[in-house]
């Protein structure tokens, strides 16, 4: 037997061999992706990144199982065939130092892509010798530079598909530009080549999510390039965009797998923040609620209800202010809009609110969504003033108008939620019922055995005079009118 045989029998049965957890659970190396350790423990991470801690050292580990496992920082371990690619480090901080660099005068530390997990592991240049005498690589020069914005797209499932021909093309030569989509629109990839990017891990399907994931990604770059024409407004259009090309070609989804579409672009324009609805035309419902003043636009009066339409339009439009009516959260594409419309009226002055919301912490959430969806888009919020709060009522009237908002048993340190009430309810009313501190708003109840009910109360907006709302209103825009005035 040739010495090569004799490396490929033994690594076939390194693979069979057993790693054994803290738990006395038996595990096969072929199954590990790689070791790391930390705080005086190591552990195994199997594929998507499951782990558990073993007893075995990385000294022992390196020993049994040479060849199958290569040490490539003081605390990572790698299975050496499962190594799909190597990048060159982007550097997060300009402290580099000097000393660390190879031949070819670039760092020889990199990054490891594993196959069976989404993290990469580290090599630091002391371990580097060892991973090019086993690729037979003289230095690491070459390697792949990944900026931040790259990693990111990467780590989320991204793949920008043709980005250099795109950077290049010409939106109007539409030859080209046909050309261009035949080869790398995604809706148009058939199974195996979807396969070949989107193959779920440890089966031979599709991952779907994933590759909805890659349309929507590539329908906003096109967009923007000028090459794939916007949505006509409405999301769902955009959907049977996207199906009837996919049923033709590949024919992946199935009916429910609408939702995955509606939850994946809510995800990435809400959560990851990668574009906006309004990058793909999609429209505002909420659109007529809405308005930019004449004369101060940096003062904004906004309602939750759209009951309060036509009382806050006509205050907005005698004194020249700004105004929204959110029909309860503010949804983020009426924020885009409304924001870049406050923008082009007065740019980055900092902004007055005066809103008018529900006194319970539904109210509270609401106002507090409006600040932070404003601020998320480059306003400065300079003052928040409630037109609506306890202050506007006697104990009489809130008596009267109250509502229950959570009820709640408790005894000492121990708290039940009368139903239909949930946990999550009860924290939430006591944390609002804190900062609003009126004992017009919370009642107890002696239960017996040692319990008592606890009630927290709210008061709708709608319950307050809309007179006093006008005149504290009116008081209020005094003091910002007459700093822009002092300003001139």
């Amino acid at each position: 037997m040739t010495q090569e045989i004799e490396k490929r029998v033994k690594k076939l049965y390194l693979a069979e061999k057993s790693i054994v957890s803290a738990n006395n659970e038996i595990y096969r190396a072929k199954n590990v992706v790689y070791f790391y350790s930390e705080a005086g423990k190591a552990y195994a991470i199997t594929e998507n990144d499951l782990k558990f801690e073993i007893v075995q050292s990385f000294n022992s580990i390196e020993t049994e199982f040479e060849g199958y496992f290569l040490r490539v920082h003081r605390s990572f371990l790698v299975a050496v065939n499962r190594i799909t690619g190597i990048f060159e480090r982007y550097p997060e901080s300009e402290d580099e130092n000097p000393s660390l660099k190879d031949s070819g005068g670039v760092l020889d530390e990199c990054e490891l892509e594993l196959s069976g997990s989404k993290n990469r592991v580290p090599v630091t240049t002391t371990y580097a010798k060892g991973l090019k005498k086993h690729f037979g690589m003289t230095s690491l020069h070459h390697l792949v530079p990944e900026y931040p914005d790259d990693k990111r797209l990467r780590l989320y499932g991204l793949i920008n598909f043709g980005w250099r021909e795109l950077y290049n093309l010409d939106p109007k030569n539409l030859t080209a530009v046909e050309v261009f989509k035949k080869k790398w629109d995604v809706k148009q990839f058939n199974k195996n080549r979807m396969l070949s990017y989107f193959r779920q891990f440890g089966v031979n399907e599709i991952d779907k999510r994933r590759v909805i994931k890659n349309i929507i990604y590539q329908m906003f770059e096109w967009i923007k390039k000028g090459i794939e024409k916007p949505s006509d407004g409405n999301i769902r259009s955009l959907w049977y965009r996207i199906k009837a090309v996919l049923a033709y070609h590949s024919n992946i989804l199935e009916p429910g797998d609408v939702d995955i579409f509606y939850n994946t672009l809510q995800e990435m324009i809400e959560s990851e923040g990668f574009f906006r609805y309004k990058d793909f035309g999609f429209m505002d419902m909420n659109e007529p609620y809405r308005g930019i003043g004449g004369k101060f636009p940096e003062i904004i009066l906004a309602s939750e209800k759209l009951g309060h339409y036509i009382f806050i339009k006509k205050m907005a439009m005698e004194k020249g202010v700004s105004f929204i009516c959110l029909k309860g959260e503010p949804a983020v594409i009426s924020l885009e809009y409304f924001s870049d419309d406050l923008l082009k009226a007065c740019g980055d002055k900092e902004k007055t609110i005066f809103c008018i919301s529900d006194i319970d912490p539904a109210g509270y959430s609401i106002e507090n969504n409006l600040v932070s969806g404003l601020q998320k888009h480059g306003h400065k919020v300079k003052s928040v003033l409630k037109l609506v709060d306890t202050s506007v009522f006697t104990s009489e009237e809130i008596a009267f108008v109250k509502y229950p908002v959570v009820s709640f048993d408790v005894k000492g340190s121990e708290t039940k939620p009368i139903e239909p009430a949930t946990m999550g309810q009860v924290t939430k009313g006591r944390d609002w019922f804190n900062l609003i501190k009126d004992d017009r708003l919370i009642s107890e109840k002696e239960k017996g055995d040692g319990w008592k009910t606890t009630t927290i109360w709210g008061i709708e907006s709608d319950a307050a005079d809309r007179e006093i709302i006008k005149q504290r209103f009116l008081s209020g825009f005094e003091t910002p009118k007459k700093q822009k005035k002092l300003s001139r």
